[in-house]
């Protein structure tokens, strides 16, 4: 079986993803442990089960950081891609799959920004609204600028943590950093984004 019928090999598919959360089931740990070897022997079915639960979150979080749809889709399917060739440094750290894919978005998006333009890291609105949140448009419009605003790294965690629901666990693997180090991140970017929404 080729690598071509793997779903993000397909132009387009974003188009045709369905809106919804992102998955955050884990498995249990002798399943995680089947699937984790799976993973690693590049198993095609694992491989577009992985995609389908996964694709959406990736997919807004590269929007968020992108501001852009086509580059966007282009990231998440660099993502998969980068994850499929590199299947065997897959390392089973009692996480899901998704930290792993999410420490190598980030890189992706990182080197995307750095080959099509210089900027601060962008929240997409529509990135926002696609993640399900209640809030009205005003207060969506009022949080995107606000996050915006932020330093690099604060738009970073808060976006890793309350936009795409990365559990601390997940995030510090991501940042490749310890869970304190983020929950201290996440406390400053908090207190900086209530600065900039003018809460006390």
């Amino acid at each position: 079986m080729s690598a071509a019928v793997l779903r993000w090999h397909n132009p387009g598919w974003a188009a045709a993803m369905p809106s919804r959360q992102p998955g955050h089931r884990i498995w249990p740990t002798a399943v995680r442990g089947t699937e984790y070897n799976a993973l690693r022997d590049r198993d095609h079915e694992s491989w577009n089960v992985l995609f389908d639960q996964e694709a959406p979150a990736i997919y807004r979080y590269a929007l968020s950081r992108l501001g852009d749809a086509g580059l966007a889709e282009e990231a998440t399917s660099d993502v998969f891609e980068a994850a499929w060739k590199g299947a065997e440094s897959y390392t089973d750290r009692g996480l899901p799959a998704r930290a792993w894919l999410f420490g190598i978005a980030r890189h992706v998006v990182a080197s995307q920004q750095r080959r099509w333009r210089r900027r601060a890291p962008q929240i997409s609105i529509d990135a926002y609204v696609e993640s399900g949140q209640s809030e009205s448009p005003d207060d969506r419009l009022d949080l995107v600028r606000a996050i915006a605003a932020l330093t690099a790294a604060h738009a970073e965690v808060i976006n890793l943590r309350f936009l795409q629901g990365l559990s601390l666990a997940e995030t510090a693997q991501v940042l490749n950093v310890t869970t304190d180090a983020v929950k201290g991140r996440q406390l400053r970017a908090l207190e900086a984004l209530r600065r900039e929404l003018g809460e006390p």
